[in-house]
């Protein structure tokens, strides 16, 4: 068995899917939440882009070829709430990524890395010059990052996965 996740490369298709998927596994995770929990459930939702977002996947698509997964991303979903799963997971709307920018040296390259998120904690999530997904050691943006998975497919499936083992097991995720 390889040692290397190889994910199918990302498509509208399989992004729309993923959206579908994960959009019904958070609704599973919030019927019952507060019989569980004893308080209401947050925001756990994806939204679809907006126009905003469109135009900021154009520019990251211009950019850099690394980028051109999260392009792709961009051009088919808008920001991403996960208030109740784990720690919280939350993905940033294309156009606030866009102009969420840090340098990466940790990535190589020259154009900084994209801000696409966080944790409930604070802990960042990027997308490098490399085209990998990077994640920040303590919530700052000038903390260490540790590459997480060699692509935005393959987090997007941590994600997904994460979901369905918080209802499954209420542990939190796996980034």
């Amino acid at each position: 068995m390889p040692d290397v996740y190889d994910p199918a490369p990302l498509t509208a298709d399989s992004l729309a899917a993923w959206r579908a998927e994960v959009s019904a596994a958070l609704h599973t995770v919030t019927c019952g939440f507060e019989e569980k929990y004893g308080y209401g459930p947050g925001e756990n939702a994806i939204h679809p882009p907006e126009a905003a977002d469109l135009v900021a996947a154009g520019r990251l698509a211009a950019e850099s070829a690394a980028f051109a997964e999260l392009a792709l991303y961009y051009g088919e979903i808008g920001a991403v709430h996960m208030s109740d799963v784990g720690n919280a997971y939350f993905l940033h709307s294309g156009a606030r990524a866009l102009v969420e920018r840090i340098p990466l040296p940790e990535a190589g390259g020259t154009a900084p890395a994209v801000l696409i998120g966080s944790d409930g904690g604070g802990i960042l999530y990027a997308v490098g010059a490399d085209g990998a997904v990077w994640r920040s050691r303590r919530a700052s943006e000038e903390a260490e990052f540790d590459r997480i998975t060699n692509g935005l497919a393959e987090f997007l499936d941590l994600l997904r996965r994460s979901v369905h083992r918080f209802h499954e097991t209420g542990q939190p995720g796996f980034v």
